[in-house]
């Protein structure tokens, strides 16, 4: 049996006081009603200056919205997040906050709970371990590019070479194709590497048509023991895209998959619709979810964080161009894809906004 001593209201109370997450809790005119320690800790403000102030005399200059938090969370009763919300305390210092607010009644009334965590550490370390990363990726990238430029160079000054002491027509026309050869391969790369060049050309259609394509196309080249399991939501009305270019992006992702099932396995392709999808820096919004996920052995933990990065890939013979191509097509269609891996999972969701 439970000890009930624990629970009461003086403990309760110490432990809501005590807590390392600073807690505020705000009335209708954004009035302070109420702040445990931290609070009064991260505001450098003792607990009788606090009380009855309101939110923003507490700070010198703070970009914490306010409007978008009486809109949804005190209006509209949703959850509402700001991760990187610059403030100057009344003291000077400067800092960085994560913002979580949320409707809570209390005694027939509305107030807004805010729950305030500094970040300046984590952002720093957040910002090291990118640079770490974009510096290891630009070198994956040049070791890439000088690899795929070199043997095209070698074979044009081989040919070269030869042309100029050859006096044969025939291997001075040969020698010219295999020049000719080697410049529209390294102008391929090129192009690939720039992305896609031509607007999406979209127009209204069924997802699951598109969907089923790239099932068949799959299941040409896929082996007998590898399952391709599709779970769709037949409710999703017609979205607004360019058919061909999102039946790349998803073929590139199933096919990355497949090769990856070196030993069989399960891909699931799964459509849902997500009311409130979060794309960075931009409000939510009603989007179309692709899901496709599968039961191989994971992405190495050493390109995770560059995936979607051009010239990364694991794969002997690969140009890890595919997935940052994917990611180009799915920004013109002002959608988002991320991934998440572990070992014995690895899911890719893309979503696609019904309403630009």
């Amino acid at each position: 049996m439970p000890n009930n001593n624990i629970f009461r209201p003086e403990l309760l109370a110490s432990i809501w006081q005590n807590l390392t997450t600073a807690v505020i809790l705000l009335d209708e005119r954004f009035t302070l009603v109420y702040a445990n320690d931290s609070a009064s800790e991260l505001l450098g403000l003792g607990p009788k200056r606090i009380l009855k102030q309101s939110f923003d005399s507490l700070f010198s200059y703070h970009s914490i919205d306010l409007k978008r938090i009486a809109q949804y969370a005190l209006i509209d009763g949703v959850d509402c997040h700001q991760h990187r919300a610059d403030v100057v305390f009344v003291d000077s210092r400067h800092a960085k906050l994560a913002i979580s607010a949320r409707r809570v009644m209390l005694e027939n009334a509305y107030y807004i709970l805010l729950e305030c965590r500094q970040t300046d550490d984590e952002i720093r370390h957040d910002q090291a371990s990118n640079q770490m990363h974009q510096y290891q990726a630009a070198r994956n990238l040049i070791r890439g590019l000088a690899h795929e430029i070199k043997n095209p160079l070698g074979g044009i000054r081989g040919a070269a070479q030869l042309l100029q002491y050859e006096v044969d027509q025939q291997e001075r026309d040969e020698c010219a194709e295999l020049i000719i050869e080697q410049a529209d391969r390294l102008r391929e790369l090129v192009d690939r590497l720039l992305g896609p060049n031509q607007l999406p050309q979209k127009s209204y259609g069924n997802i699951h048509q598109t969907l089923e394509s790239v099932i068949r196309l799959s299941t040409l080249d896929n082996c007998a023991n590898i399952s391709l399991e599709k779970d769709y939501d037949p409710s999703i009305p017609d979205v607004f895209i360019d058919q061909g270019k999102i039946q790349q992006v998803v073929l590139n992702i199933v096919r990355n998959a497949q090769q990856a099932l070196v030993n069989g396995g399960v891909i699931k392709i799964k459509t849902r619709i997500n009311q409130r999808q979060r794309r960075p820096g931009k409000p939510p919004k009603k989007a179309l979810q692709i899901q496709i996920s599968d039961n191989g052995p994971g992405i190495d933990p050493s390109i995770k964080e560059t995936l979607f990065y051009p010239m990364i890939t694991n794969k002997e013979g690969g140009s890890g161009l595919g997935l940052s191509i994917a990611q180009t097509l799915i920004d013109q269609h002002n959608g988002y894809i991320e991934c998440d891996s572990w070992p014995g999972h690895t899911e890719f969701n893309i979503y696609l906004p019904f309403v630009d």
